[in-house]
């Protein structure tokens, strides 16, 4: 028997062995060991030296829980008035067809004797038609007066395996054999149930154990006053009701030791109002998480109907499903705000271009001074240079002016002092009109505060900002074996919490913390934390990283793994797992409507925009105080002086 050496991929998973009772229990054995009876392989075994004295129920015990597996045997019964033998069962073929073949004679001659030759032609029997007619008959007279041909049969069981060990709750019980049908010489194959019942009905109907606990929007319980699940809700009993439909099992909820884990009595869960979300302990999930792997490890229960993070370090104690969902971590922060808008009039050049403009205004004043004394044209004209443009004082005044597009009084008569005025009010235009345009675009476009985005950006601000993980959670795993630099970086400065309270929220909103989890998970805080405020004070923000697989657990070596697998895939291409998930996530409200960190909504212009011009106009109200007072102060010395010194008198 060179069973080890079958190649699967290319025979397949449906085996038909016809063996002898001693060695049947041998390749029972063989097949186990190297995991060929599978819920979806099917084992057919024909027994060819067995008789009616023995019984191959004795060897149900080999069958394991999730196989396939149907015996065909001997089961002739032997007594006197059943003679055995060829000769035997040629008469009473002989017999049965002498009595079919009487009867097709006799009932067309009474058909025919009613209607006419012509007729009779017409509707007469075909072959095919009497050959049916004297079969259906010889088996009908076989089966009720053969009498050697009653006695030869073949019978056919099957083990019913699919949920056994948990329906009865891990008692050792024997699997029991279903009698399925039989073969007879005389009336051939009869089956009152399919020769492999759970290929067609999975579990048949069995009311199978699940063990879960309280965890919205994974999985909903509530309870009544005697601690008994009456409801159940979440993202996890949807794909369960899935796979039950398609396996053909129901399912009750079991708490681990007894405990309730997760709730109390009547607590219910809302996605609008979030009463029950157990996001914030995340200690008190973990060491539930943990109850249930101790669960599953005893066998009591199918699967545990819960979602876990994916931990490849417990992978060999428990197994887990195909994932459900892929979650990433980002930060909770403090909505970016807008910055002031007292200094909005000098936001639309940086600093340098100030200082450049501020250079270009106090040298061009001294140009045009020297262009405009020196210039010959002058002498040979005979034109005066006293006032105006013959000081610097004066140049300088008019190229400010010119900035501000109010001109001047004077301009010089010669053709170089025109042409650098000219190319002076060439750069005032170019200037005023960038100037312009970037201030409409500044006022329209409110400039907010630099968010935190990325790592990177959160270890820049590590001066100001601390941030924060829930204790006991497989991030904090895992940055603890990382060696990537800007996660260890991150892991230095983490602080580790049991919950996420009023406390640090406020903190949050103040723009002094950031918390860091699943996204999911941040979309609840926020959510509560808008229905205790009725703000929008908090957001997430923009980077997501280190994706985490969310998947169910079963115990180690499930035989129905695979097949649980198929229905996740399954829901997964037909987009249902991602529809649930949506659907209990919070609602859309006012703050879903404000947009992310890096982008803001054009507004209409306010005070708050044009404050910076009333601060412009009041900084030169002082100014001119100031320079009033100044030459206040200059006449009062200039008359002063002038009264102490003695003026000659002049008749």
């Amino acid at each position: 028997m060179q069973i080890r050496g079958l190649p699967l991929k290319q025979v397949g998973r449906n085996f038909l062995v016809i063996v002898q009772l001693d060695i049947m229990a041998t390749i029972l054995e063989i097949a186990k060991t190297l995991q060929m009876t599978t819920p979806k392989s099917q084992w057919l075994y024909i027994i060819c030296d067995m008789d009616s004295n023995q019984n191959v129920t004795t060897y149900s015990n080999l069958l394991g829980e999730g196989e396939n597996i149907a015996f065909i045997y001997n089961s002739t019964i032997t007594s006197n008035e059943c003679v055995q033998g060829i000769e035997n069962q040629t008469v009473d073929v002989l017999r049965g067809f002498m009595t079919a073949l009487d009867s097709a004679v006799r009932e067309e001659e009474e058909t025919s004797s009613q209607i006419p030759d012509e007729e009779w032609e017409a509707v007469r029997p075909t072959k095919e038609q009497r050959r049916d007619f004297l079969l259906k008959t010889l088996r009908q007279h076989l089966s009720q007066y053969g009498v050697n041909g009653n006695c030869t049969r073949w019978k056919l069981q099957s083990g019913e395996t699919w949920g056994l060990q948990y329906e009865q709750k891990n008692e050792s019980t024997d699997i029991q054999l279903l009698d399925v049908g039989y073969w007879r010489p005389s009336d051939g194959l009869n089956l009152n149930d399919v020769l492999f019942p759970h290929v067609e009905h999975g579990f048949r109907g069995r009311t199978l154990p699940l063990v879960s606990f309280h965890n919205p929007p994974w999985q909903v319980l509530k309870l009544n006053e005697t601690g008994s699940v009456v409801e159940y809700s979440g993202v996890i009993f949807h794909i369960i009701e899935e796979i039950s439909k398609k396996l053909n099992f129901t399912f009750t909820i079991v708490f681990p030791d007894g405990h309730r884990i997760g709730l109390a009595a009547n607590e219910t869960y809302n996605p609008s109002t979030i009463k029950g979300i157990n996001i914030d302990n995340a200690r008190r999930i973990v060491n539930e998480s943990n109850r249930i792997i101790e669960v599953l490890r005893k066998r009591s229960v199918l699967m545990a109907a819960c979602a876990v993070t994916v931990n490849n370090q417990r992978k060999h104690i428990i197994n887990y499903t195909m994932p459900i969902s892929t979650e990433t971590y980002t930060f909770l922060v403090s909505r970016p705000k807008e910055l002031s808008r007292a200094l909005l009039f000098l936001s639309p050049f940086a600093l340098d271009t100030w200082l450049c403009l501020g250079i270009a205004v106090a040298s061009m004043g001294p140009i045009l001074y020297f262009i405009h004394k020196f210039s010959p044209v002058y002498e040979y004209t005979g034109l005066t240079q006293s006032g105006g443009l013959s000081t610097i004082h004066n140049c300088l005044w008019y190229m400010y002016g010119a900035l501000m597009q109010q001109g001047g009084m004077y301009l010089p008569s010669a053709d170089s002092g025109r042409l650098i005025v000219g190319t002076w009010w060439l750069v005032v235009l170019v200037v005023v009109t960038t100037y312009s345009g970037n201030l409409v675009a500044f006022l329209t476009f409110p400039k907010i505060d630099s968010p935190i985005n990325t790592i990177n950006d959160l270890l820049t601000h590590r001066d100001t900002v601390t941030w924060s993980i829930l204790h006991g959670t497989s991030l904090e795993e895992f940055l603890k074996t990382t060696d990537e630099p800007k996660l260890e970086a991150l892991h230095k400065g983490v602080l580790l919490k049991d919950e996420v309270d009023t406390k640090m929220l406020d903190e949050i909103t103040a723009g002094r913390h950031v918390f860091i989890d699943w996204k999911i998970n941040l979309q609840f805080v926020m959510k509560k934390e808008f229905l205790r405020t009725n703000r929008c004070d908090l957001t997430l923000s923009s980077d997501e990283f280190l994706e985490e697989q969310v998947a169910m657990i079963v115990s180690k070596g499930n035989p129905y793994l695979p097949m649980i697998n198929e229905q996740i895939k399954r829901l997964h291409q037909v987009g249902l797992i991602e529809k649930w998930l949506t659907d209990y996530l919070p609602k859309k409200d006012r703050c879903s409507n404000i947009a992310t960190t890096t982008e803001v909504k054009n507004h209409t212009v306010n005070m708050n925009d044009m404050q910076g011009s009333f601060f412009v106009l009041f900084l030169g109200f002082i100014c001119a105080a100031f320079v009033i007072i100044i030459e206040k102060l200059w006449k009062k010395r200039v008359i002063s002086k002038e009264q102490k010194v003695i003026q000659p008198f002049m008749s």
